[in-house]
């Protein structure tokens, strides 16, 4: 296990924690987020075992001595516990030396090793050195010395027109936390000369990133605005050390990685793949193709990629990485299980479901077994191998993965933590691919107001329960209600994201999806277009979301009368996706569907049978004989054939489409119902119809 990562340092601790009942730990850590997921792994682990670990938070401005009695008071109330101490880098803004005040606490070294408590003292990086110096005395008590020197990659969010929240989210109680010690420690940093690149890596960007997961971006705007270069800020330093160290030094890579990051969280993912694409040229020079950090600017990389929609790309990065990971590490060891369900994440964006379905259960499997089945990657490993079982269409076992997940998250985490109304929302959206409207709605129903209460309106996962509820309540037929929580969804994430944002545009889709099934295909053209704008603007023409836009607009065009307009859509949507996704894959076959569905308005019943005849045997040949989408292909080609004259055939193949819905989604499903209903009238007229001679 490489030294250093959140795994190998939760491993250490939790070894040191199990040999000792007292003592002091020093953890040295680069980023926040890798912190305090170490810390949170920690407390499950010593949770398991029975003693509790609690975390202190130094309070800044505070006199040193009034501070270090309150902090032995507060460890002396703990005596078989494990206590985790942060915020030591700001706790003493005394006037005069900082390092003097530091000694305040090596004077009281002998009391806290005393003490029957284990203690971990979490240092930045950037403020050990000074530490250290500072307090040598101190530091030799420490009897274990870490540095968590892993900085895991934010990934970017995809647009989806139906929304799953299954990242992991952020509280408001959490963010406002972080955002609250940004602005109680950003005065005392300044007035102590701390660097703004310092201020922006320690306090701005962990407060920033954790509101923005919250659905706080008003709140994360507030404080950018008070560090509004830090772009230009990390790219003057950039620029510095390179001058004096080189282009290639250790310090100047580092920081030019997380200059790429923040320019991917703000959607410019051309010059972050440009830096990454730099970052990684030097790594693999510098340090060898294997080594840890050559592979997490491999992986980086290749998220951005995804982002830009260069799935292949990203792939072919993703499997260089599981390749090295499984030669350097072992096909077991946790950074090996990680480079697997990034791949499985881009075949299945590519639409090789069973291919991500064998990568997935082989990490869910080695998960349950080195982890247990209630640790936190291993319920990620759940719901992402039940993704990909829904994205197959067998939602039967999809359905039991959620429910368990559910089952493990409420019993672990709590009924209204955020991770467990993501994992009723998600079981939700597979009721719902089940047909099972009644149910997936009264499950919604306990997210939003859950949500609302506990996370707030603008929360992420609150916006994306509203708009998951309207998503059923359309399905349902109650298209007013839809609407007006779609209207509420479009007009917070607007406000709070921006009218460009992906997900604004999203809600934008979703509403004019439900304006179409109201008849109003006037408002829903205006929305279609406003959104297939911006994303041929911002992604360019040949990304996979702006297809599905144009798509979405031809669909209008045909019920507006303009078949001549929705057919050119249709044959370039057609093109572009073969060309970029391959002529297998699901988006292509759903624009070869739809293309053929305006041949066929358009009296051209031999070539929409061509393609629709192509589109069944692809999603035959890939996706097997009773997914839903071949069910549909089959049933759309009986269309096609009873239109074109062909009525026998048509009824042998909604016969079959029948039988099959049947077996997979249930008597029940609207499309069980539909399909039946058009056989009987198809029968009926065949009965009717006089004998031929």
């Amino acid at each position: 296990m490489e030294p250093g990562s959140i795994r190998s340092v939760v491993e250490r601790l939790t070894y040191w924690c199990t040999l000792h009942e007292r003592g002091l730990a020093r953890g040295e850590w680069d980023s926040v987020y890798a912190r305090q997921e170490v810390v949170n792994r920690l407390k499950l682990a010593m949770g398991n075992s029975g003693v509790p670990l609690v975390e202190i938070d130094l309070p800044p401005g505070e006199d040193g001595y009034k501070t270090a009695v309150g902090l032995i008071e507060k460890l002396r109330s703990l005596g078989g516990s494990v206590a985790s101490i942060t915020g030591i880098e700001w706790a003493f803004p005394e006037g005069g030396n900082e390092l003097d005040t530091l000694a305040v606490l090596s004077f009281q070294r002998e009391i806290l090793a005393s003490l029957q408590v284990r203690q971990i003292w979490w240092v930045p990086s950037s403020a050990t050195e000074r530490f250290i110096l500072g307090v040598p005395d101190l530091d030799s008590w420490f009897t274990l010395r870490l540095h968590l020197t892993e900085v895991p990659p934010q990934t970017a969010e995809a647009v989806r027109e139906i929304e799953r929240t299954d990242h992991k989210v952020v509280s408001v109680a959490e963010a406002r936390s972080l955002a609250r010690r940004f602005w109680d420690r950003l005065e005392a940093a300044r007035a102590q000369n701390v660097p703004e690149e310092r201020i922006w890596a320690e306090l701005a960007q962990p407060a920033v990133d954790a509101l923005r997961s919250a659905g706080l971006e008003l709140e994360a705007d507030t404080i950018l605005t008070r560090v509004s270069g830090a772009r230009e800020q990390l790219g003057q330093r950039i620029e510095e050390l390179a001058a004096t160290r080189g282009p290639e030094n250790f310090e100047v890579l580092a920081l030019t990685a997380r200059l790429a990051r923040l320019l991917r969280e703000r959607g410019d993912f051309a010059m972050a793949r440009r830096l990454q694409e730099r970052v990684l040229e030097a790594r693999r020079s510098a340090l060898g193709e294997e080594h840890p950090d050559a592979l997490a600017s491999t992986n980086n990389l290749a998220e951005t990629l995804g982002a830009q929609g260069d799935f292949a790309g990203a792939r072919r990065l993703h499997e260089r990485v599981l390749e090295l990971s499984i030669r350097v590490l072992g096909e077991e060891h946790p950074d090996t299980l990680t480079a697997m369900g990034d791949l499985a994440s881009t075949l299945r964006a590519q639409g090789d479901f069973a291919g991500a379905r064998r990568l997935q259960e082989q990490a869910l499997d080695v998960s349950r077994r080195a982890l247990g089945e209630e640790h936190p990657d291993t319920l990620v490993a759940m719901n992402n191998l039940a993704e990909t079982l829904g994205a197959q269409g067998d939602f039967a076992a999809a359905r039991r993965l959620h429910e368990r997940v559910l089952e493990l998250s409420t019993r672990v985490r709590g009924q209204e933590h955020p991770d467990t109304l993501t994992a009723m929302n998600n079981l939700a959206m597979t009721l719902r691919g089940q047909g099972d409207f009644a149910i997936a709605r009264r499950l919604q129903q306990r997210v939003l107001e859950a949500s609302t209460r506990v996370l707030g309106e603008e929360h992420l996962v609150t916006l994306a329960a509203m708009g998951n509820l309207a998503e059923t309540l359309r399905a349902q037929g109650d298209f007013a209600w839809a609407r007006r929580l779609q209207e509420r969804v479009l007009d917070l994430r607007t406000r709070v994201l921006g009218e460009e944002h992906p997900y604004t545009l999203t809600a934008m889709n979703n509403l004019a999806a439900t304006l179409w099934a109201q008849e109003d295909f006037t408002g829903a053209r205006r929305l279609q277009e406003r959104v297939l704008d911006v994303r041929t603007r911002v992604l360019g023409e040949e990304h996979p979301y702006t297809l599905i836009s144009m798509g979405n607009l031809a669909t209008t065009l045909w019920a507006q009368g303009d078949h001549a307009g929705a057919r050119g859509l249709e044959e370039r949507a057609l093109e572009a996706r073969t060309r970029v996704l391959g002529q297998d894959h699901p988006d292509t076959l759903t624009a070869m569907g739809n293309l053929a569905e305006t041949l066929r308005v358009q009296g051209d019943f031999p070539g929409a049978r061509r393609l629709q005849e192509r589109a069944l045997e692809a999603r035959t040949r890939v996706l097997g004989e009773q997914h839903p989408d071949t069910l549909t292909s089959m049933n759309n080609l009986a269309l096609v054939l009873a239109h074109g004259g062909d009525r026998d055939g048509a009824i042998r193949l909604l016969r079959k489409c029948l039988s099959g819905q049947r077996k997979v989604l249930g008597e029940d499903h609207p499309d069980t119902l539909a399909t039946a209903e058009y056989l009987r009238k198809l029968e009926g007229e065949q009965q009717a119809a006089p004998p031929s001679s």
